[in-house]
């Protein structure tokens, strides 16, 4: 069920691949359209998102949600999906950020439940 999802997700035009990653760093699932160190992926989504957390609550703005990385070939977005787990979508430039928020809010309780 949760790859079909995540394969779902990779379906949406501009996505590269959908990852289920752990607190811990560890893919939990993904899918890929073009190759993706996966290990790294995780390891660094990780970190991120502990560090936009870290952020949130330092500067009293609450509870993380998603952070949006835009890169020069293109954006790398981090959502929290469970307590535990975090949603991870490599897309390629120009891809439609705003289609991609729409399927992720769409799916987020899909995955929260398939986990």
């Amino acid at each position: 069920m949760l790859k079909r999802i995540l394969g779902d997700l990779a379906k949406v035009e501009g996505v590269n691949a959908a990852a289920i990653v752990g607190r811990d760093g560890f893919i939990i699932e993904h899918v890929a359209n073009i190759q993706v160190d996966m290990d790294a992926l995780g390891a660094m989504a990780s970190t991120s998102v502990g560090t936009s957390e870290a952020m949130g609550i330092e500067l009293g703005k609450g509870n993380f949600e998603q952070v949006l990385v835009e890169l020069e070939k293109g954006p790398i977005m981090l959502s929290v999906v469970s307590q535990n787990e975090i949603l991870a979508i490599v897309a390629e430039h120009g891809a439609n950020i705003g289609r991609i928020r729409y399927e992720v809010k769409k799916n987020k309780d899909r995955i929260a439940a398939a986990l």
